[in-house]
Formats: C-alpha cells, structure tokens, sequence
C-alpha cells in the first residue's frame, strides 16, 4: 500500500487511521459498559489502536533520521565550499557549528561522552543515531564512526555537549535550522563530516 510513498504521506494516514480506531474504541467502550459487546471485542479493538499509534511513532521517527541525515548531507557540502576549511579548527555559520576536534575519536568514546551527560543532566545522552544506519545506507552516507543525538544545539543541554566535546577535542557538526525548509533536522553530529560512500 506505501510502495512508493514518502515518510510524511505513510505518517498522515497512519495518523488517520490511528484517529478512526481511537474514535471506533470510544464508540464501543460504552456498548460494551451496557453489555452489548464482549470484552474480547472491545480489547481487540484497542490493541489494534495502540498498534496503530506505535506505527505512527515509529513513522515519525523514520522521517526525523532522514531529515537528520539530509541535513549532513548539505551540512558537508557547505563545509567544504569553505575556503582552507582543513587548517581551520573551528566554523559557524547561520546553519551549522562545526568544531574540528584534533583528539582521537571512535565509537568506543561515546561512552565517556555519555558518562558525561548522564552525570550532568541527570538522563541518558538522546542518541538517535548510532554508526551506520538504513537511512544513512539508503542517502549513501559513511557514517560508520559516527553518533547522531537529538538535542538542538542553542539549547542549554547542547551548548554544554559541544563545549563538553570541543574541551574534549572531539571532532561534531551541531545543525540548527530547517533542513530545506521542511523540518528541524536538529542534532549534533559527533565525528567527522559523513562522506559520500562510494559505490563498488
């Protein structure tokens, strides 16, 4: 049925449907209250709106990985139209932070980098992309020695990661802004900008 269908269309009708099963179990708690329904009906009917809500969630998180990785895609293209880019250690610009971190960095590291922000916030580092992922394989994009979180880097808990990691010497892109003009795509980037992976 969504062969073919882009993330955002698949999320709208699984959100309209996700609203027609809400309306049906509201319709059928009261017959079932009054005895016309059995409870085996009425809990069918309510497993299949919780299915339903859990496919829309899982939806929108599909759409925000692609926006995501869409926005290292641009991100690494305007990086690189910088003049002398490679000997400066740090950029900013009205879409993304970029901070050159010169200290060793592997996937291993995340754990000092959750430590860290665990220690401080109080709640688990948002990663929301760990090394290579589907998406990151569908846009063709090496992101195998990288970490994706999901936190917006003008607010306070990003402002403290990317000073966390620039003390660390720890190479991130933080994006700010719409990704073409759709969508946040906010997070920061830890690692190196994801190349274009070439094909065999």
């Amino acid at each position: 049925m969504f062969e073919g269908a882009t993330p955002s269309l698949v999320c709208r009708h699984r959100l309209r449907e996700a609203g027609r099963l809400a309306r049906e179990v509201d319709r059928w708690s009261p017959l079932y209250e009054k005895g016309y329904i059995s409870r085996m009906e009425l809990e069918e009917k309510q497993r299949a709106w919780n299915g339903a809500k859990a496919e829309v969630e899982r939806t929108k998180i599909q759409i925000e990985e692609v926006r995501q990785a869409t926005a290292e895609a641009e991100a690494r293209a305007e990086i690189w139209r910088q003049p002398s880019i490679q000997a400066r250690p740090y950029l900013e610009t009205p879409t993304l932070i970029w901070h050159n971190g010169r200290g060793k960095w592997s996937l291993a590291d995340i754990k000092k980098v959750e430590s860290y922000f665990l220690a401080t916030f109080g709640r688990l580092l948002p990663i929301s992309a760990f090394a290579q992922t589907a998406v990151h394989d569908r846009l063709r994009l090496d992101h195998r020695n990288a970490v994706d979180v999901a936190l917006h880097p003008d607010a306070p808990e990003g402002q403290a990661l990317m000073a966390y990691l620039r003390g660390a010497g720890i190479p991130f892109i933080a994006f700010r802004n719409r990704v073409s003009g759709a969508a946040t795509g906010a997070h920061i980037h830890i690692g190196k900008p994801s190349l274009r992976l070439v094909s065999k």
